[in-house]
């Protein structure tokens, strides 16, 4: 397991690594380079699976310097106040958090399976050593609403947020995020970090409501107004585009090719990885009576196709029309190199003999 002050952060399509302890010197440095806390993971990706599809987002942050709320977020700031108290403090779980947060995930948001609150956020890790807060919203001595963060030097990244289904009137979603962001200016923090931006998914727009956001441009390694975002900053239709034309072509070649999405570890370097992406095409191949599989990725930043042999994958390959496999452990065996054309890809197969 790689420790964390080893590590640079580098801005990456993918990466998912382990995390025992995190300073909050580097928790900036991570959130800067757009990555956030996942439980026991630091993670990034461009292309998210959610529900039943795999879908594009960016990583947002408010900064603060010059930011001041509107008239309609002091209003609604006033008006909560005058009904609701709360308190931020170290994070620690109470029985009414957790009664709270279950509730919310089975009626709001229609989880099926909803760990603990604490399980979800730590997986085992210390909230110490992570620098994770709460705010905690309360009407009289009744838990309304509640709100998980991690704390920086220089900015808080929130992560999850539960209130009273009871209390929907009040708006206290985005009022607890308020509540955050008030937090940061007291604290004369930088930056406020409200998380990653789905594409085209109504219920994450939330968090556009503030006002001044930026995004995270993967390609150029900077933060961006959001009025400068554009297609091409959605990377995950850039790499599905590249890749079923890929695949168009080799199914054209009689290929069996399948798509693959990838929950692996993976730090980021500069030796090209396979684990460097979390979507791929997959082709059962053979070589001298030796069965392998070649994994193709595209590379959203340099342009190109990168082609691996892996193993380990599956007991069988799946066939059509089932679309898709998730897999978890497969073995790099080879880096074929990186091609600008999917032309080029057909070629490097053909090398090769396939198996069915």
């Amino acid at each position: 397991m790689p420790e964390v002050s080893s590590l640079d952060f580098s801005p990456s399509f993918y990466a998912r690594f382990n995390v025992v302890e995190i300073t909050p010197a580097e928790m900036d440095k991570a959130l800067a380079a757009g990555y956030y806390r996942n439980g026991n993971d630091m993670v990034t990706n461009a292309a998210r699976f959610m529900g039943q599809a795999t879908v594009s987002n960016v990583m947002l942050r408010l900064p603060l310097e010059q930011f001041s709320f509107k008239k309609r977020h002091r209003k609604l700031l006033r008006v909560n106040s005058a009904r609701f108290t709360h308190h931020f403090e170290p994070f620690q779980v109470t029985t009414e958090m957790e009664a709270l947060w279950q509730r919310f995930k089975s009626t709001v948001h229609n989880w099926g399976y909803i760990p603990s609150l604490e399980q979800h956020l730590l997986r085992g890790l210390k909230a110490t050593s992570v620098g994770m807060w709460q705010l905690s919203v309360f009407e009289g001595t009744k838990l309304v609403a509640l709100t998980a963060f991690d704390l920086g030097e220089d900015g808080l990244a929130s992560l999850e947020a539960a209130y009273d289904p009871d209390y929907g009137s009040f708006s206290l979603g985005f009022y607890t995020m308020l509540l955050e962001i008030q937090f940061c200016l007291d604290q004369h923090l930088r930056f406020y970090y409200p998380g990653f931006l789905p594409k085209d998914d109504p219920m994450f727009k939330y968090k556009l409501r503030p006002g001044e956001l930026s995004f995270f441009r993967l390609a150029t390694q900077e933060w961006l107004p959001m009025a400068a975002l554009t297609d091409a900053d959605w990377l995950y239709e850039k790499v599905k585009s590249k890749l079923s034309a890929l695949k168009s072509k080799l199914q054209a070649a009689n290929y069996i090719v399948v798509d693959g999405l990838s929950y692996c570890m993976h730090s980021p370097t500069k030796r090209p990885s396979l684990t460097a992406s979390n979507v791929h095409l997959i082709l059962p191949l053979e070589v001298s009576g030796l069965q392998f599989l070649l994994f193709v990725s595209w590379d959203p930043v340099a342009e190109v196709y990168r082609a691996f042999e892996g193993q380990g994958l599956f007991p069988a390959m799946p066939t059509p029309p089932n679309p898709s496999h998730f897999f978890y452990f497969v073995n790099q065996m080879n880096y074929f190199g990186q091609f600008s054309h999917a032309e080029d890809v057909v070629l490097l197969a053909e090398q090769f003999g396939s198996y069915h």
